[in-house]
């Protein structure tokens, strides 16, 4: 502002102009009006014109005085808007980490990402999925903004990793609305207004541990494009969830750890307790059927003392697998000692439970480990006691079940060996 009126700046001489003119005209007026003369009308629009151009030359320098004062202030409307924005911005963003950072489940997490994401970049829609090659299904939906934007008879289905290009090259890909026939494969599963051509589309691929892969698909409005800040906030949002879920898998991965016999990948004795406390809750809770057998190896000592640790590992693991090729997805198994095993059977009566069991023999039976143990004489069998959660006999508690199974073990192992023996309440009292 000191420039404006140097003794050079035209707006100081606009001013001193217009001062000058208006304190000329009454001066020049003044000296008209003598008694003996009148003014004639020639000489009062002379004195006008002065007076008029003396107020045309002071609204020009007072005009050119303000309209730097006018842009300082729409400038400064401007920042305000765009520092309000920004801040609203930035708030949103702590929101949604601390949102996420407090979530107890993935679902959590994709839920917020999708609201937020929807809600903060005024998407048309947007879709979270996931593609897990050992889930059932393999591709997943977990979160959607609309909720009815997905046509879940086709998409899961359809959907694999070599067909998306964002999954397949794990990198961001950009989807211009220009009919170009190249678009992402989550396009096809859209239940949209306008043809899917028309929506500006953007992807965000991450993984989640070893397997795991998710992609956020993001959609604008018609007539809208992505610009690099809505792109830049769109990272940010999908880098914090990322953080989240993969803290969250890390967790889980290392309590699963802490719960698992590293060797044979079953539950180890230390997860028994709780598992089974809480199976034995739910059984009397719904009033359902509970059975648990212990398992043990004939003669593993003699394997380990002929043919080496390493030959006993192996038959271990053998047997773990038989496991999990056998039971169902809510049964549960554990390694119990060093080559003893518990096996937990929800929702199983006694004589169910023996049929389990005895396919599971069968299924150790087959196993060949000639190739793996050399000169090994006999095939490895297996000696079972189950016993049933019942009232007869006080067999209801966790530790009154697994003395049963362990009594109905000792009387296999006492017998002929490979074999199965059940626990009877009567004939035990």
């Amino acid at each position: 502002m000191s420039g404006l009126f140097n003794s050079r700046s035209p707006l100081l001489r606009l001013t001193l102009l217009g001062i000058a003119g208006i304190f000329a005209g009454p001066v020049l007026f003044a000296s008209m009006l003598t008694p003996d003369r009148v003014p004639s009308s020639s000489q009062l629009a002379g004195v006008a014109l002065v007076g008029v151009i003396a107020v045309a030359l002071w609204s020009l320098a007072a005009y050119r005085l303000l309209r730097p004062l006018c842009r300082l202030h729409e400038e400064h409307d401007r920042a305000a808007t765009a520092l309000s924005a920004r801040t609203h911005t930035v708030d949103r963003l702590l929101e949604f980490s601390q949102t996420v950072q407090g979530a107890g489940k993935p679902q959590q997490i994709h839920q917020s990402l999708a609201h937020y994401l929807y809600t903060e970049l005024s998407l048309a829609g947007v879709a979270v999925l996931c593609h897990d090659p050992d889930g059932s299904p393999s591709i997943q939906v977990p979160a959607c903004r609309p909720e009815d934007l997905l046509r879940a008879e086709s998409l899961a289905v359809e959907l694999e990793t070599a067909m998306c290009p964002c999954l397949r090259q794990n990198l961001p890909r950009q989807f211009r609305p220009d009919g170009a026939p190249a678009r992402c494969a989550v396009d096809r599963g859209l239940r949209l207004v306008h043809p899917v051509e028309s929506y500006a589309a953007y992807c965000i691929p991450f993984t989640i541990g070893r397997k795991a892969q998710c992609v956020v698909h993001m959609l604008l409005p018609v007539g809208e494009c992505w610009t690099e800040p809505l792109r830049q906030l769109a990272h940010t949002y999908v880098n914090t969830a990322h953080a989240a879920l993969t803290s969250l898998s890390l967790l889980e991965d290392a309590e699963q750890r802490s719960m698992t016999d590293p060797l044979t990948q079953l539950y180890n004795r230390r997860s028994l307790d709780q598992l089974l406390e809480r199976e034995v809750a739910l059984a009397e809770r719904h009033g359902h059927p509970f059975s648990v057998a212990m398992i043990d190896l004939d003669r593993f000592k003699q394997i380990n003392d002929a043919h080496g640790h390493a030959a006993g590992d192996y038959v271990l693991k053998a047997f773990a697998d038989c496991v999990r090729i056998t039971l169902r997805r809510t049964d549960l198994a554990f390694r119990y000692g060093g080559d003893e095993f518990v096996i937990a059977l929800p929702q199983t009566p006694l004589a169910q439970a023996q049929q389990v069991m005895h396919k599971l023999r069968q299924a150790f039976a087959a196993v060949d480990f000639s190739d793996a143990i050399a000169n090994l004489q006999q095939q490895p069998t297996l000696s079972m006691g189950v016993a049933e959660r019942s009232a007869a006999g006080n067999v209801l508690t966790l530790a009154s079940l697994l003395a049963a199974a362990d009594q109905a073990l000792y009387e296999a192992k006492h017998a002929q060996r490979n074999c199965i023996r059940t626990h009877h309440p009567h004939r035990a009292a």
